[in-house]
């Protein structure tokens, strides 16, 4: 079983089997690829990975494959190389054999971890040389054709989880909590430094994600007085629909603010320091799990158990029928986020 840690839910090819026996170690990797083709919520979820790689493999050079039309939030921080494939919105561009020349630049590698999944991640697997090529794929006719060596995805399992399987397998344990190597709430948050903070979004990929407006605005009018001791603050996003305009007149209430749009480092900054942060599935949500900054999530049109975590830190707002949650619910969940927290607090001082 030499650094194969699994009995069950997970494959493994033969080939892959005989290598991880008699040649496999991890000290001797020099050489990983990690493809990675999402936009910004799905790019910090993934930085976990990155960071338990670099512990795992100590001597491989980590080569980072984006894709042009995603590179907002790219991870390229925790890689020593980026490559960024063309985009859909380039794809005209290219004629077949530019695209083989994309899908074949890559040189060889000891371990390829493809956790995109898409048609992209699929044709650099397939044509690009690799001892290992790990993959989640949720068609199972991959494992073996594609991938010699695969964790099962789950819509129930949080996708970092799934991720960190590829490492777990070759046994691996991953530090706890996990470390996304960003300013972290835990270090930063203070309740004695100034009024905290409650941030609001309703941006996403797709209108289909958020709230409408008239929603919106009663719910944050309804907070703004329901907890007057915290600050609230609208943070813009950069399409039109997200911005905070149609709130303008709730500025009259002392304790309410809008934020025009911040370049990342900037937002991870500002989202790490505040202390509860009220979002659909949207990638600004994420870059507050990503701080471990606790989150209250609206969910009814995405599955909620892909991007939450494990640990307590973030609420879920859902129905079972998948119905639009209603303020009162968003509210209570608000309450109780807030409730756990300061309990936490207590215990630990």
């Amino acid at each position: 079983m030499q650094h194969l840690w699994f009995e069950r839910g997970a494959y493994a090819s033969k080939k892959a089997k005989q290598y991880l026996a008699d040649e496999f170690s991890p000290e001797k990797i020099k050489k990983i690829a990690i493809f990675r083709h999402a936009a910004l919520g799905d790019q910090v979820i993934a930085r976990p990975f990155l960071v338990e790689a670099r512990k795992f493999f100590p001597n491989a050079k980590i080569t980072l494959v984006g894709v042009s039309n995603y590179q907002y939030g790219t991870p390229s921080d925790l890689a020593d190389e980026t490559i960024f494939m063309t985009g859909r919105h380039r794809k005209h561009e290219l004629t077949w054999q530019k695209q083989i020349q994309e899908f074949t630049q890559l040189e060889e590698q000891d371990i390829i971890f493809d956790v995109a999944g898409t048609s992209r991640s699929y044709w650099m697997t397939l044509l690009s040389k690799a001892k290992l090529k790990f993959g989640f794929p949720y068609k199972s006719y991959l494992c073996g054709s594609l991938y010699n060596i695969a964790v099962f995805r789950s819509d129930f399992q949080p996708e970092i989880e799934c991720m960190l399987d590829m490492l777990k397998i070759l046994g691996h344990n991953p530090t706890r909590p996990l470390d996304f190597a960003y300013p972290n709430h835990l270090e930063l948050f203070s309740e004695t430094t100034s009024k905290s903070k409650i941030l609001y979004f309703n941006g996403a990929s797709t209108k289909s994600k958020i709230l409408s407006q008239e929603q919106m605005k009663e719910l944050v009018e309804n907070c703004v007085t329901s907890f007057p001791d915290y600050e609230h603050v609208y943070l813009e996003g950069k399409n039109d629909f997200e911005k905070g305009d149609f709130l303008k007149d709730l500025t009259n209430h002392g304790n309410f603010s809008i934020q025009p749009c911040l370049a990342l480092d900037e937002l991870v900054d500002y989202i790490a320091r505040a202390r509860l942060v009220v979002a659909p599935d949207t990638g600004i949500r994420n870059v507050a799990i990503s701080t471990h900054t606790p989150t209250v999530g609206i969910f009814y049109s995405t599955v909620p158990f892909r991007y939450t975590p494990l640990d307590g830190q973030h609420e879920i707002v859902m129905n079972a029928n998948g119905s639009i949650p209603r303020n009162e619910q968003i509210v209570a969940s608000m309450q109780h986020a807030l409730k756990k927290h300061t309990t936490i607090q207590d215990i630990a001082n």
